[in-house]
């Protein structure tokens, strides 16, 4: 069994007391009871055990203030454009009884013809493609091989329209030939303004039929048809412009979760709360936004406190981002929060973690001002962040402090050889708050196998006038274990403590700087059997 330096005074006990009895033999080894101090954990609280580093900024005074930002809520491209998946039909057949013969290589059908696509209030002139495919299937009823070709001549990659052909196995009536064919769309840009150039939402497409050049003479009548249909899926914009109308997308209730209190408990009282919210909007439209709610939720308790504010109580305008050619500039749009304008204190003294919000946005709310180019790239969207600037200037009630500790403890869970005894918690208070101390002791997974008593208080570090901190406070607190907690205690290994801080003065806020601290050393003074377990 190894031990570390801080071990070998007590193995150095150990050895005096049985070498004793080393040179008699014969005889059962006697066991001697003795009294032991040793010490088993060193640790130290900071600020920094109740909120991350990251969101903690210090100022050249020490000053410590807590920087936060979150993302409350995101409308992203697919809430205000929906390509839905569409088929369309084309149907090719002799519009009287016929027989007609058409000889091989002799194109019988040339077919221009105009897509209307259904988009939901929308009105489109120019779709760029980011992904998405099209069917073509084309059913043969006629007697010959047939070729045919279906075209977009709207549609461009590279300056190269979109077209696919198709060789067309003989068929009848009752039993056409069906080919079938799929082609990747991404990259395609689609002029949606049709082959005149003065629509919306409308592709320009052709279909071309011929009797294939090296088959035999085909006769055809009413009956011999060519159905050909176009299926477009999994359509999704890289970039789209044109007028995306005037509509309201009402955003159903939904929450964002905080981590920023993830380690906090008690309560709070803020001396100082700003927050400001951001509305960035990447979409080329204006926006109204009504803001229903914004809600903070103690998950802790389930108390809430709506924030209060004009943001609150009336629609907001958001400006539009501006278009750049090859990507956009965002809007931004700042709204500012304080304890003058807002209860934003109480939003955030209710310790949140989470928020929760309803709301609607209006695009375009006086209309089509852009003239026909609102527009939105894929990244496009329009969010929401919170920035909360806290000065840990507060009035601390029952501000709770977790941390846990490894300890030192000689033998192990098997031969150990410890009685009962004390733990002696030696505290160095540097913080401007008295703390009540507990310890429990845990597994692993910090689950509670004991809970030691009695415990009690350290007391708050010493205070100048100017409210900081001259001197730090020593204080002891004790706590009793008998047998089947030190068995436990030696089988873990592991003990959490808990230090519930309060404000000596509840009216006085008083400031928090980077160097408070509590410094805490554990002992045991227990009884150990010399030759029993251990």
């Amino acid at each position: 069994m190894g031990h570390d330096s801080k071990s070998w005074p007590f193995l150095g006990l150990l050895i005096i007391a049985t070498s004793l009895f080393a040179c008699k033999k014969d005889r059962m080894p006697p066991q001697w009871d003795i009294d032991l101090v040793a010490p088993l954990a060193k640790t130290r609280m900071t600020i920094g055990d109740l909120l991350p580093d990251s969101i903690l900024s210090t100022d050249q005074n020490g000053n410590i203030s807590i920087l936060y930002s979150t993302t409350l809520f995101t409308l992203s491209l697919d809430t205000v454009l929906t390509a839905p998946d569409t088929s369309f039909r084309y149907a090719y057949a002799l519009p009287f009884p016929g027989p007609v013969q058409f000889q091989p290589g002799y194109t019988f059908n040339t077919n221009d013809d105009v897509t209307h696509f259904n988009l939901d209030g929308l009105g489109l002139t120019e779709l760029q493609v980011r992904s998405g495919q099209v069917d073509v299937s084309i059913s043969n009823m006629m007697n010959g091989n047939i070729l045919g070709t279906f075209s977009l001549p709207g549609a461009l990659l590279n300056g190269i329209p979109f077209s696919v052909e198709q060789n067309l196995p003989p068929g009848t009536p009752s039993t056409p030939s069906v080919t079938n064919s799929s082609r990747a769309l991404d990259g395609y840009v689609f002029d949606m303004r049709g082959p005149d150039h003065n629509s919306v939402n409308s592709l320009a497409t052709h279909i071309n039929y011929a009797n294939a050049p090296d088959g035999i003479p085909v006769t055809i009548t009413n009956l011999d048809s060519l159905i050909a249909v176009v299926s477009y899926h999994d359509i999704i914009p890289q970039y789209a412009t044109g007028s995306f109308g005037t509509r309201t997308i009402s955003v159903d209730p939904s929450s964002t979760t905080l981590d920023l209190f993830a380690n906090i408990s008690g309560t709070l009282d803020l001396d100082q709360v700003s927050a400001t919210l951001k509305i960035h909007n990447g979409i080329g439209v204006d926006a109204r936004a009504s803001i229903q709610y914004l809600r903070s939720v103690n998950t802790t308790n389930g108390n809430t406190v709506d924030l209060l504010n004009t943001i609150t109580q009336g629609p907001v305008n958001v400006d539009r981002a501006l278009d750049l050619g090859n990507g956009f500039q965002p809007a931004l749009n700042t709204f500012s929060l304080n304890q003058g304008n807002s209860n934003i204190d109480a939003f955030i003294e209710n310790l949140p973690g989470r928020v929760d919000y309803a709301m609607s946005v209006q695009i375009n709310p006086l209309g089509d001002i852009s003239n026909g180019h609102d527009f939105l790239y894929h990244d496009s969207k329009l969010s929401a962040d919170l920035n909360v600037d806290i000065p840990l200037r507060l009035i601390a009630s029952d501000l709770t402090l977790r941390k846990t500790m490894d300890l030192d403890l000689p033998g192990n869970a098997q031969s150990h050889a410890w009685e009962s005894g004390t733990l002696h918690l030696f505290a160095d208070n540097g913080f401007p708050f008295s703390a009540t101390i507990a310890l429990e002791i845990v597994d692993a997974a910090g689950q509670v196998s004991a809970v030691l008593s009695p415990g009690g208080t350290v007391a708050s570090a010493q205070m100048g006038t100017d409210g900081l901190v001259t001197s730090i406070t020593a204080s002891k607190v004790d706590f009793r274990v008998d047998a089947g907690q030190m068995n436990l205690l030696q089988q873990t290994g592991r003990l959490r403590i808990t230090a519930m801080f309060n404000t000596a003065d509840q009216s006085q806020h008083v400031q928090i700087l980077d160097r408070y601290a509590l410094a805490l050393q554990l002992t045991v003074d227990a009884d150990y059997t010399v030759n029993g377990d251990e």
